[in-house]
């Protein structure tokens, strides 16, 4: 599904770090499409995955339960949703992101000179991006407050430091980064996806990448996508 921030290109490459933790249990904090979550699922007994954006996660759940997504939406069908968003929670999720210019919430009802069909593609990368996680328990809410068992395998992906986030709502970037120390410091493996980190975080893998932010992809420019982990003072004891 086209979202913004999503993961889906460089899934398969951070995938494999995760997995090979190994464990029990694997959570992620800011679940966003689950172009990652996905990946790694099978591999995990007990899957968790929370995101803050009320809209997305009424998406996933919709589909854990077989909501059937149309195979088009029109302008006038994507204004109406958008002034009517608690009429149907998972079709405006599905709506809201898939069917947007960039695949960010609701800015746009997304065109192209080919007169692609948005929602059709985007139905189409839904349903094969989360075949794995019938399983899974997804909730809503802040990602400090999500549960995380003894020993468990975090992901992380948050709102890149100085970058749009949700709504208006501007994202502790420095109070999140001391929140991933404490997790592992408390027995938890954690890795984070972002383009910087403080010092004293490990990056394990990175890869530049090229994006555009117009329809006709002349604003383009380059950015180094990374992961970073975070060595505890539990694993040098």
């Amino acid at each position: 599904m086209r979202y913004q921030g999503g993961k889906s290109r460089i899934a398969a490459h951070i995938a494999p770090f995760i997995i090979a933790e190994g464990g029990a249990c694997f959570v992620s904090l800011f679940c966003g499409s689950c172009a990652v979550e996905n990946l790694v699922a099978p591999h995990f007994k007990r899957v968790i995955l929370n995101d803050k954006h009320e809209y997305l996660i009424a998406l996933l759940k919709g589909l854990q339960a077989g909501y059937a997504l149309p195979d088009e939406i029109t302008e006038a069908q994507y204004k109406h949703i958008r002034e009517n968003k608690t009429a149907d929670p998972v079709l405006t999720g599905f709506v809201g992101f898939g069917c947007s210019f960039g695949g960010r919430f609701f800015e746009g009802y997304a065109r192209s000179a080919d007169r692609t069909n948005y929602a059709a593609q985007s139905k189409a990368s839904l349903l094969k991006g989360t075949a794995n996680l019938g399983n899974a328990e997804i909730i809503c809410g802040d990602y400090r407050a999500a549960p995380i068992p003894p020993r468990t395998v975090i992901y992380a992906d948050p709102p890149y430091c100085n970058t749009k986030g949700y709504g208006c709502e501007k994202f502790d970037t420095a109070a999140f980064w001391v929140a991933m120390r404490l997790l592992a410091d408390t027995g938890h493996k954690v890795f984070i996806s972002e383009q910087t980190a403080p010092p004293d975080f490990t990056c394990v893998w990175e890869k530049p990448f090229t994006r555009t932010l117009d329809r006709n992809k002349q604003n383009q420019f380059s950015v180094t996508e990374k992961l970073f982990t975070y060595h505890s003072k539990l694993e040098v004891l």
